[in-house]
């Protein structure tokens, strides 16, 4: 199930041996990113990541999220003008932003200009890039942007 999953949203090809990261993920320092090109509230782009062994990503320092921005930069070119879901919410208590799975608190943050606002109860993380860099928006979970989703590394795998 999980690979017809894969196959449909990444059109992958089986029959291959793959680095350090699952299908359609990319390796990225310590771990493996991908944006499946499906839009999706920010509870359902967490299922999605979670159906590809992954979770929402969290952003937890600048130099992880320069890695993420080169990678949104070279490969979704499509997706620059949208917002992608990430790793955190603070619908438990107000301003205290948690990462899914593990509920673990937040400590890095690059808002944008003016944010977090929760303007309208928006209570989930989300990442837009402007001409110059990623930027950061609390975002009402319902509303509908892809999905960023990271995984740990792993030892080869082969497929097929």
């Amino acid at each position: 199930m999980l690979l017809l999953k894969i196959t449909a949203i990444f059109g992958l090809t089986l029959g291959c041996v793959l680095g350090a990261c699952l299908p359609g993920y990319e390796p990225l320092g310590e771990y493996c990113y991908a944006i499946p090109h499906v839009r999706a509230s920010w509870a359902e782009a967490e299922q999605y990541c979670q159906a590809l062994d992954g979770h929402l990503a969290v952003i937890r320092d600048a130099k992880q999220e320069a890695l993420v921005d080169g990678y949104i930069h070279r490969n979704h070119d499509l997706i620059k003008t949208a917002q992608l879901w990430i790793g955190g919410t603070d619908l438990l208590q107000e301003g205290v932003f948690l990462a899914p799975g593990t509920l673990e608190p937040l400590t890095y943050f690059n808002w944008a200009p003016s944010e977090p606002d929760n303007l309208s109860g928006q209570h989930c993380l989300a990442i837009f890039r402007d001409s110059a860099q990623l930027q950061w928006d609390d975002n009402g979970c319902e509303v509908q942007n892809y999905p960023l989703c990271m995984a740990e590394q792993d030892g080869p795998i082969v497929i097929g």
